[in-house]
């Protein structure tokens, strides 16, 4: 939309008519509403608190929360599992080796 400028000339004139100061001032309307941006970030922070007030008020929040603990906690068990299997096939191999070393020194 087109701004209206509002243009004034002020001429100042001596006794005998002549013009002896001429001044031009150019004016805008004071700007209305508060812009495009403002309200697309207003309206972009109510359709947030809106779903997070519906994630709220459904129990998405704590269903999450016991999600990811129970998550973590196979987690933990399957690297306890991981770990014990890994231990016992180390020391199986150790064994194995230690029966070779043996059986190489009785040939």
């Amino acid at each position: 939309m087109a701004e209206k400028v509002t243009r004034e000339t002020q001429v100042v004139t001596d006794n005998e008519g002549r013009t002896v100061e001429t001044t031009e001032r150019q004016t805008k309307p004071a700007r209305r509403g508060s812009g495009f941006g403002r309200g697309a970030l207003l309206g972009i922070l109510l359709v947030a608190g809106a779903i997070a007030f519906f994630a709220y008020s459904q129990g998405s929040f704590r269903n999450a929360g016991a999600d990811a603990d129970r998550a973590t906690a196979q987690a933990q068990e399957n690297m306890g599992n991981a770990a014990e299997n890994a231990g016992n096939a180390l020391e199986g191999a150790g064994d194995d080796a230690q029966e070779a070393g043996r059986a190489a020194n009785n040939d």
